[in-house]
């Protein structure tokens, strides 16, 4: 059985709403899709599809990567620093 991944919520991408003042709903919409469907996948409990990240992508006016794997990069660089300072 293969072993489950885990899902980490984007935190880029909520922050970068809450900046610009804008609700789930409001995402949901620019997207879209439903609010559900859109907390599900900001929680990181489904995966945005090619067509959702590339729009997000140009409505933040950001590169897929800062948004969609911050969180992963500075998660490795943090560990990265860790590791060296030992």
């Amino acid at each position: 059985m293969p072993a489950k991944t885990k899902k980490i919520p984007h935190a880029r991408l909520k922050g970068l709403r809450a900046e610009q003042g804008l609700s789930m709903a409001d995402m949901a919409k620019i997207v879209g899709i439903t609010p559900n469907t859109y907390l599900l996948k900001e929680n990181g409990a489904r995966d945005f599809v090619e067509t959702e990240m590339k729009t997000l992508v140009k409505f933040f006016k950001v590169s897929g990567d800062e948004l969609f794997f911050g969180n992963i990069i500075q998660n490795v660089a943090r560990s990265r620093d860790k590791v060296l300072r030992e």
